[in-house]
C-alpha cells in the first residue's frame, strides 16, 4: 500500500503556485502550514501561539483579519491533509532566498516563543526545519535572538 502511494505522489505533477490553495500561492500556504505546526507541534498550541500566527499572518502578507483567515484555514486543510511537513519545508525552500528563508524561521522561533514556554518538541522542529530550509546554524541562531527580541521577554523561555 505505501508503495503504491508513493507512487502516486511521484507520478503527480506538483502543485503550482496559481492551484495551491487558491487564492493563495504554493509558498505563502507553506510558510503558514508551517507557522500552524510550529504552534501545535507540542500538541498543546496556546492562545498565545494561535494568536502570534494570526498577526505573523497579516502583517507578513498584509492582509486584513478575515483574508488572513482564510489563509489560516487553507493552510491548516493542506496540513491537516498531509502525511508530512517537508512538502511545505521544500515549498519554502524553493519559494525564497536564504535571507527571507531565515527570516522565516524567526517567525518560525516567535510563534514558539509566543507562550513563554520552549518544548523540546518545539526546539527539535525548529532544528530540523532550519535544516530543511537549508538555513546555517549560526543564521539559525541570529533568527532565534531576533525573534526573542521582538517578543520583547525579558527572561528565557521556561524550558519542558
Amino acid at each position: 500500500m505505501l508503495n503504491k502511494l508513493m507512487e502516486l505522489l511521484r507520478r503527480a505533477p506538483p502543485p503550482t503556485n496559481a492551484t495551491v490553495g487558491a487564492p493563495f500561492a504554493r509558498r505563502e500556504i507553506a510558510v503558514v502550514a508551517l507557522l500552524i505546526e510550529a504552534a501545535q507541534i507540542d500538541r498543546a498550541s496556546s492562545t498565545e501561539e494561535l494568536a502570534a500566527v494570526e498577526r505573523i499572518v497579516r502583517e507578513r502578507f498584509g492582509l486584513d483579519a478575515a483574508v488572513a483567515g482564510q489563509l489560516i484555514a487553507a493552510a491548516r486543510s493542506q496540513l491537516d491533509a498531509s502525511l508530512e511537513d517537508w512538502v511545505f519545508a521544500v515549498a519554502v525552500r524553493e519559494g525564497f532566498t536564504l535571507d527571507e528563508r531565515a527570516d522565516i524561521l524567526g517567525l518560525l522561533w516567535e510563534v514558539i516563543y509566543a507562550d513563554g514556554r520552549l518544548a523540546v518538541l518545539e526546539e527539535s522542529l525548529l532544528r530540523r526545519l532550519a535544516r530543511q530550509l537549508r538555513v546555517g546554524e549560526a543564521e539559525c541562531e541570529a533568527a532565534r535572538a531576533r525573534a526573542f527580541a521582538r517578543i520583547g521577554r525579558t527572561s528565557t523561555p521556561e524550558a519542558e
